[in-house]
């Protein structure tokens, strides 16, 4: 029997949970990961992390990446192209292809992970090497989570991957026994310091950092350009009299789509710098080596919790990321800005009051205290639980 894990890990390790084996031998499977792609790169990142941790653990696991083509945002695809490993793009095939399209993708496949793109489940029907389907769902936007009950009754596991300040909805009960509480998958250490990363990065010393990331708007162009233009105006405002600050945007594969139109050439400002699409290690490293970090999901901001950078949240208009912009106001371990509150002048305020070094690193201490240790391991644990059941004993899905 796979064991359940109702709750977080104690120092990094789940309780009453079976630590990783070697597998054997002639054991080798293949496990595909399928994050969502449609939106940031909160569920690549995610994934990712739990991709290298069960490597790691076992390394016979044969690991790739299919990516949604329906919706499919290519700034995704470049990241996952930088992390070296396969992957493949799943089309959206009309009925009478389906299964051979489906199958030249998927057929190869011991094990799925799927990060927030339930709609592929019923493809397993088709897929007849298939033997594990691990799910791994977003709180909900909507009431997806409860109309999607008959695909998450078809998997072997659900992982829910939020710290105890988020425990799972209702929506989830059915399935508690298949359902492991993990925490945030996180990376703590893989975390550089400040100056590590500053030093990866070739960042000059002697200058105090902001780093904030606009990834192609994926919370729509209204949000996205009204936190761009509030960010870079307010760094601008903030910069005449701290000529020390420098501003790094990421996530920037094309300029010309996020320029706001009451700025000037984003190219043009000094002390600015531009990146396009970096790795999610790199991305993670400019969030060690910053002073502040504007975020938007819940990805760079348990990535700022673990490297202890003060953070600026404008919470995306979902579900997930206002709940996280409730709890990190209310416990005041950061600045949570609504939408409609950033403008050039709000912002410029609110970064000059976390670059506060005795304010920001109390603010940033408390986040981390409210993330945790995370539940990286506590879920590798599960999946491979689930692997020695299913897949590598021969298991029937019951």
């Amino acid at each position: 029997m796979v064991t359940r894990i109702v709750v977080p890990p104690v120092d990094g390790v789940a309780q009453g949970v079976r630590r990783p084996r070697r597998a054997s031998p002639g054991e080798a499977l293949n496990v595909v990961f399928i994050p969502s792609v449609s939106g940031g790169l909160g569920h690549v990142t995610r994934t990712l992390k739990l991709a290298r941790a069960l490597e790691r653990a076992d390394p016979t696991l044969r690991v790739s990446y299919v990516l949604d083509g329906l919706s499919l945002r290519p700034f995704n695809v470049e990241a996952i192209a930088r992390t070296g490993y396969p992957y493949k793009i799943l089309p959206n095939p009309v009925r009478h292809e389906r299964d051979e399209k489906i199958r030249e993708i998927l057929g190869e496949a011991d094990v799925v992970i799927e990060d927030t793109n339930r709609r592929l489940i019923a493809h397993r029907l088709i897929l007849p090497r298939l033997k594990v389907w691990i799910s791994i769902p977003m709180l909900p936007i909507w009431d997806e989570l409860f109309m999607d009950w008959p695909l998450l009754a078809q998997v072997d596991h659900i992982l829910y991957p939020y710290p105890s300040l988020m425990p799972p909805p209702d929506e989830l009960s059915p399935f508690r026994e298949k359902l492991t509480v993990t925490g945030p998958i996180l990376d703590p250490e893989e975390m550089p310091t400040r100056i590590d990363a500053r030093r990866r990065l070739r960042l000059p010393e002697g200058r105090r950092y902001i780093t904030y990331a606009p990834r192609g708007f994926p919370f729509g162009a209204w949000f996205g350009r009204r936190v761009l233009t509030g960010v870079v105006g307010g760094f601008m405002r903030l910069r005449e009299k701290q000529p020390d600050l420098r501003l790094i945007l990421t996530a920037v594969p094309d300029l010309s789509e996020v320029q706001p139109t009451r700025l000037p050439p984003l190219h043009s400002i000094d002390g600015i710098k531009i990146r396009g699409t970096v790795s999610p290690e790199t991305a993670r490293d400019y969030v060690a080596a910053a002073d502040l970090v504007v975020l938007e999901g819940t990805s760079t901001l348990f990535d700022a919790a673990v490297a202890e950078t003060p953070v600026i949240m404008v919470p995306g208009p979902i579900y997930e990321t206002w709940l996280e912009g409730g709890w990190v106001d209310e416990a005041d371990a950061g600045i949570v800005m609504r939408p409609e509150e950033v403008t050039q002048v709000s912002m410029a305020r609110s970064m000059r009051k976390t670059l506060d070094p005795t304010i920001g690193a109390a603010r940033a201490g408390r986040l981390r205290g409210l993330i945790g240790d995370g539940g990286r391991d506590a879920a590798v644990e599960a999946i491979l639980a689930v692997i020695d059941e299913r897949a590598r004993v021969g298991g029937k899905r019951r």
